[in-house]
């Protein structure tokens, strides 16, 4: 179980990296659009954050399963995996309440930019965490005593 949290955590961080360049990727769209055109369109805008968005939901779920692989794995190493799991999965509940309200309220946007800053890190934070402890040999939970014949 050590392991699979530990890997997905990773793999929760790489797309929580990814996310971030599609962002970029979206805003540079549209203003490779407008050069083009000479304005912009909400569609083009849309168009171009496209993957930014399913990338974010699908984020969403992985930690969500992140959380639940904390919540199996507690017995053997305690609660703070799922403190921080709950924690990335509270984050991007309100990245995703933001980027909703930052369609009708554009300064919002701001916030919705640095809460992906702390979902990055935490994110980040959890997976080094994970992998300091496996390298040190912390991650393995300490077998259970046979039971006496």
């Amino acid at each position: 179980m050590n392991s699979a949290f530990r890997i997905w955590a990773s793999l929760v961080s790489l797309a929580v990296i990814v996310q971030v360049g599609l962002a970029a990727y979206g805003a540079f769209h549209a203003v490779d659009v407008s050069d083009d055109n000479g304005t912009i369109g909400k569609t083009s805008v849309s168009d171009g954050f496209a993957a930014h968005s399913a990338l974010g939901y699908t984020i969403f779920l992985a930690a969500l399963i992140l959380l639940v692989l904390a919540l199996i794995g507690r017995r053997s190493l305690g609660s703070a995996r799922v403190k921080w799991s709950g924690g990335l999965v509270g984050l991007i509940v309100v990245q995703i309440l933001l980027a909703w309200a930052g369609d009708a309220t554009p300064w919002l946007g701001i916030l919705h930019g640095m809460n992906a800053l702390a979902v990055a890190g935490i994110a980040g934070s959890l997976a080094g965490r994970e992998w300091a402890a496996h390298r040190s040999g912390a991650g393995t939970p300490v077998p259970r005593p046979a039971a006496p014949m």
